[in-house]
């Protein structure tokens, strides 16, 4: 079963879908639903009563489908091919390398990616997304999974020149517009174990990046366990889990997103995420 959000009217309206049948559950935030316990029974309800052709009216712009999460906490290093792209002196560390993205930076599929300044080194980096559904401290790797809800695509969309020279993870990656989200949420029981999952990227159709969620350094199990003796993780909290490698900023010489551009990221089973890159400065 998935779940996405649609403009129908002018309202974020929730969709539940299997790919064959669909129903609305209204103008409702996923967020709100995980946080009073109510999702799993409301998305089951809809589920039930889904039809074929009851999905949101022929063109309804779609939107993330998590507006406002609370906590989007992302591992910074987790493939093993982008540790091996990484040039010195970068060397990795025992646990993971986390920070954390500001939820105003979230985009739905088809908005633009904003380039705030012609000075400014933009980069794409593809993501598989955890969807936290029940409230996790002191994880364990065999109970973590049990607290996801779904999975769905970010791209990790990064300033370099902030990032290199002020190591501001936070700044450099938190600009409006730099976490695209979507297409929708797949749950857990499509995706019961999200290990060997393809992912991916093209920039206007060219491949940059390629790989698999079997070259992870950190499971998504050993990551939820080691954030959760620390972190309390709460129902719409996010966790993402690293990118390999074919990011621009390494390549030689490097390569940037650029007004006008197309980027697509994908991740098996869930689908493709799509965003033009436009121009701020013209604004």
């Amino acid at each position: 079963m998935r779940v996405g959000v649609y403009e129908v009217d002018g309202e974020p309206t929730l969709y539940v879908h299997d790919g064959d049948a669909a129903a609305s559950l209204g103008t409702v935030d996923l967020v709100e639903l995980l946080r009073d316990g109510t999702a799993a029974q409301r998305i089951a309800d809809a589920a039930a009563g889904a039809t074929p052709g009851g999905g949101p009216p022929q063109g309804a712009r779609r939107l993330a489908p998590l507006r406002r999460p609370g906590k989007q906490v992302f591992v910074g290093v987790n493939y093993h091919d982008h540790v091996d792209e990484l040039p010195p002196p970068w060397t990795m560390t025992a646990d993971p390398f986390l920070f954390a993205k500001l939820p105003s930076a979230i985009i739905g599929p088809g908005e633009a990616i904003v380039i705030p300044g012609p000075e400014n080194k933009v980069d794409y980096e593809v993501e598989l997304l955890v969807v936290i559904g029940r409230r996790a401290k002191h994880l364990t790797e065999a109970d973590a999974l049990d607290h996801v809800f779904g999975y769905t695509i970010v791209n990790d969309v990064t300033e370099r020149v902030i990032q290199a020279t002020d190591s501001q993870l936070i700044w450099g990656k938190g600009f409006d517009t730099f976490c695209p989200m979507g297409p929708d949420i797949v749950l857990t029981d499509e995706i019961p174990d999200p290990a060997g999952l393809g992912i991916w990227t093209t920039v206007n159709g060219e491949e940059r990046q390629r790989s698999s969620t079997d070259n992870f350094i950190f499971s998504i199990p050993d990551i939820l366990a080691r954030i959760t003796r620390h972190i309390t993780l709460e129902p719409g909290d996010t966790v993402s889990t690293g990118t390999p490698a074919g990011v621009g900023y390494v390549k030689d010489p490097p390569v940037f997103l650029a007004p006008g551009d197309t980027v697509t990221v994908g991740v098996d089973r869930i689908g493709e995420l799509t965003n033009t890159v436009r121009a701020g400065w013209e604004d």
